[in-house]
């Protein structure tokens, strides 16, 4: 059995967030003013279902127990010392710009000569 658990933010979420991105845990700790990671292994706690508001966000997970309790290593801090953090799915959201073509366009404003070393770009076949 699955639940829906509702998170709630003191600040405004990452504008990119959107609905099927994987939310994620790190326990924190304080030292010496600073929030620290106490564990090297984020936590995965489920899949953003919806974006209530710029502050809240309901995520779904399938992690209970027999009794369709929340199991103890995916229940977040209720004190919120956990740092969260999300994972986009790859296959929907590339990286890279989409198009049939470019054309770039070089002015040299300066009165002095100037060389161009190296031009570059990403190249990502979309359609055959």
């Amino acid at each position: 059995m699955a639940y829906v658990q509702t998170l709630t933010f003191d600040h405004d979420i990452n504008t990119s967030l959107q609905v099927g991105d994987q939310v994620f845990k790190t326990s924190t700790s304080s030292s010496g003013g600073f929030q620290l990671n106490s564990s090297s292994i984020p936590i995965h706690v489920g899949q953003v279902h919806n974006i209530i508001s710029l502050r809240e966000i309901q995520v779904y997970s399938t992690y209970v127990d027999a009794g369709g309790n929340a199991l103890v290593y995916n229940a977040l801090d209720p004190n919120g010392g956990d740092y969260i953090s999300f994972s986009k799915n790859r296959v929907v959201n590339k990286n890279d710009v989409l198009g049939y073509y470019a054309t770039v366009h070089f002015v040299n404003d300066s009165t002095a000569a100037a060389k161009l070393w190296s031009v570059g770009t990403g190249i990502t076949e979309n359609s055959k």
